[in-house]
């Protein structure tokens, strides 16, 4: 999941777009298959125990109005799932990339696709090191990457071009790794529905604000 948008930079007088975010940031969480029921149990529990719908997402920026609850609530139920998150170790995997220094380096970025692009690119890089460091480097682990859907026709297209740009960088690797583990598409989910994608979020939001409070 994604933080900060991707565009925001004045080609023209090369400088961040005024209350544009400094950075844009892209994060995964990651576990193993075997997990998967046990978070959507972890995260339903939270939910229920503040008397929200568990079949709504909660993402990051989700506005405490918006769930009915007071801030107090609010502040402690961001608490619950962070926690939650923090006792799957090594599971949270991020890219955080400088918007300015990245539209300056004209050789790779032309434009906010080629960012997304370039942060997908390395974030399937780290995951790729963290399933060699579990299991060695010659380990055909499987590795699915599940992303939140866009849902409407013009968003659609952006689905399709982050498909393009995630089989370009499974069939390049990088200098440093080839990533043979990840399954040839990435399945796009609405997050409602994916407790896996609402808490990729949480950990995208989290880093995120952190990065963005050192500009200030």
């Amino acid at each position: 999941m994604n933080h900060g948008e991707p565009g925001g930079f004045d080609i023209k007088n090369n400088k961040i777009v005024k209350n544009s975010s400094k950075y844009f940031t892209l994060a995964g969480f990651m576990i193993n298959a075997d997990k998967i029921l046990e978070i959507e149990k972890n995260l339903r529990d939270i939910k229920l125990k503040y008397s929200l719908n568990p079949l709504h997402e909660i993402k990051w920026h989700t506005t405490y109005s918006k769930l009915g609850l007071n801030f107090e609530q609010y502040k402690n139920l961001k608490k619950e799932i962070i926690h939650m998150i923090s006792r799957y170790q090594n599971s949270v995997i991020s890219i955080i990339i400088d918007k300015e220094n990245a539209y300056k380096n004209k050789e790779y970025i032309q434009n906010s696709n080629d960012l997304y692009a370039v942060a997908l690119h390395l974030l399937m890089e780290r995951a790729c090191m963290e399933i060699t460091s579990k299991h060695g480097r010659d380990t055909l682990i499987p590795a699915m990457v599940i992303a939140d859907s866009r849902k409407n026709d013009n968003n659609n297209k952006l689905d399709k071009e982050l498909q393009i740009a995630y089989l370009r960088a499974k069939n390049m690797g990088t200098h440093f790794i080839k990533f043979p583990n990840f399954c040839e598409s990435i399945v796009f989910v609405d997050s409602d529905y994916y407790s896996g994608v609402q808490l990729a979020d949480f950990c995208a939001g989290a880093i995120h604000k952190k990065f963005e409070k050192r500009r200030r």
